[in-house]
């Protein structure tokens, strides 16, 4: 079993302690720090204690997690983030979830959240995300609401989490992060592990003239969203756009030839590469791209001469940015990273180097690591987890809008094991005024505000013993299971009365909608009494915290 620093021994130890006291804890160090070792080795202690361990990682994690794991000596059934929500639940006995990149159970209103909300029902759970935040205080409370029940933090003197987010609660959103959420930055690490820093530099870059704003996407509801759209591939790279370019022109003539209308279907066929489906998703959506009225074969045929127009512009005049990319690089170890799978294509053939994008798997990140290969073209599926720390240069080819993604990118080069004095992180800006530059500022700010200078494990002071409300609000699915109850001449359980952790109250939610009979509430009581018993409430340990360069604690859970 690996031998854990100092600072990893006490992530275990609090995290231990959290699970304990909420039935789940959020391990939210920053990037690098050895966050896979730290839930390898809980996980290894409720394995001894009894408990049955799974982990919910990305799919292109599954093969490091399996090593990490078998050094650990932990037997977990491993499910990956796109296949949680067809998974069936086995066993029902004592269980530990452990969910790597946690932060892609963000929103509350996913398929992918709700599956792992009613997962987590009676089990313990153990959030991984150096990126907690990405793009509002709201992804906090996602994540929070999964692991503790809304008024879990009352003696602490915060009366209800949901209404510290909504209000914007300063004083108690830090009681609630201090309180359920493992953060530290690098100066805990010890002298011996500590990592060079991170040598930032900007290149700006031109971009071509197109006549992008001269297309009226006739078949569109909304034609500004789409040129942003096709502007920030154009930002890309004129591989990128020339792809759109030619998927539009393909469904044009479609349309033309067969006279049919829009389906979404036919449109995210001609406009939406398959590997880049995540990028088009978050800029397009349905209700907007329905078209407004019928056929205008006419205002087509001219879109197709604006995109031919649009054609002949972008590829006779070159790609000046790839030719800037070429003069910054050296000899080091290099990953590139871009937004489209066909800038990073057009990249790879330009440079001769390897290529790592949904359609191309891992064959040439396994080859980085080894060694074979010096430079690294890869889109964000190489963004997450991997640990490169061989690389001396990191290149944001294209700036994502989620500014985790930057720290992520860093992360896989800037982390433990890295020996140089310093990464050289190069991030490439289009010369004219860019909104993803700025929406990235702000959101930087936003994180930094919540979860800056938060990174020990102190007490924290509360003002006194705060109650909850004596009413639940109105929407609360707790509220409408009691209605229905009542409804039927039912009595409901008793602890329906307080609030719980996110999986439950999708259970309340459900169940107020359906048949409920005597059966029913008798196992409705067993869940309540088995998440109760999870989550007691009881203050979490202290005094138990190992000291500098001390790792007893841990060595005590091993024995």
């Amino acid at each position: 079993m690996p031998d854990l620093a100092p600072h990893q021994c006490a992530a275990v130890t609090r995290a231990l302690s959290l699970i304990g006291c909420y039935g789940g804890a959020i391990l939210a160090d920053e990037v690098g720090l050895g966050k896979s070792f730290v839930a390898a080795s809980v996980a290894a202690h409720f394995q001894r204690g009894g408990s049955a361990v799974e982990m919910i990682v990305p799919a292109s994690l599954t093969v490091q997690w399996r090593e990490t794991l078998r050094d650990f000596a932990v037997e977990a059934r491993i499910i990956t983030h796109d296949a949680l929500a067809g998974d069936p639940l086995v066993g029902h006995g004592e269980r530990l979830i452990v969910v790597d990149e946690a932060h892609a159970f963000r929103n509350r209103h996913t398929q992918r959240w709700c599956a792992l909300a009613r997962r987590s029902v009676c089990a313990r759970l153990l959030l991984v995300t150096a990126t907690p935040i990405c793009n509002s205080v709201d992804d906090l409370l996602a994540l929070v609401s999964l692991i503790a029940a809304d008024d879990a933090l009352r003696l602490r003197g915060v009366a209800s989490i949901d209404d510290a987010f909504a209000s914007r609660d300063a004083r108690a959103l830090d009681v609630i992060v201090r309180e359920l959420v493992i953060r530290r930055e690098r100066d805990v690490l010890p002298p011996e592990l500590r990592f060079g820093a991170l040598d930032r530099r900007v290149i700006r870059h031109p971009v071509v003239d197109a006549p992008i704003d001269a297309l009226q996407f006739p078949l569109s509801a909304n034609a500004p969203l789409l040129r942003q759209f096709l502007g920030r591939r154009l930002e890309s790279s004129p591989a990128a756009l020339l792809e759109s370019i030619r998927r539009q022109r393909h469904f044009y003539e479609r349309v033309i030839e067969s006279g049919r209308p829009l389906s979404r279907r036919d449109y995210r066929l001609a406009f939406a590469a398959d590997e880049d489906a995540d990028a088009f998703q978050q800029i397009l959506f349905w209700d907007l791209l329905a078209p407004a009225s019928g056929i205008d074969l006419d205002a087509i045929r001219k879109e197709l001469r604006a995109l031919e127009e649009i054609r002949v512009v972008v590829e006779q005049a070159g790609d000046a940015k790839a030719s800037l990319l070429e003069l910054a690089l050296t000899d080091d170890p290099t990953l590139i990273f871009t937004g489209s799978a066909a800038t990073a294509r057009a990249l790879a053939r330009r440079l001769r180097c390897g290529l790592a994008t949904a359609r191309d798997g891992r064959g040439a990140i396994d080859a980085f690591r080894r060694g074979s290969l010096d430079r690294l073209v890869a889109t964000d599926l190489a963004s997450e987890g991997l640990n490169l720390q061989r690389a001396g240069v990191v290149v944001h080819y294209d700036i994502p809008w989620n500014p985790v993604k930057l720290d992520q990118r860093n992360g896989r080069a800037h982390r433990i094991g890295q020996t140089r004095d310093s990464v050289r992180a190069i991030y490439f800006l289009p010369e004219t005024r860019s909104r993803v530059v700025e929406t990235v500022a702000s959101k930087n700010r936003t994180r930094r505000r919540i979860l800056d200078s938060r990174s020990d494990f102190t007490e924290v002071l509360s003002p006194g013993l705060l109650v909850l409300p004596q009413h639940l609000p109105r929407d609360a699915p707790a509220l409408a299971l009691i209605r229905a109850l009542r409804a039927r001449g039912l009595s409901p359980p008793p602890a329906l009365a307080r609030r719980h952790r996110a999986g439950v109250e999708l259970l309340f939610e459900a169940m107020a909608g359906e048949y409920l009979d005597g059966r029913r509430l008798a196992e409705l009581d067993v869940v309540l009494e088995r998440e109760g018993a999870l989550t007691s409430g009881a203050e979490p340990e202290r005094s138990s915290l190992p000291g500098p360069g001390s790792c007893e604690s841990h060595e005590s859970l091993q024995q």
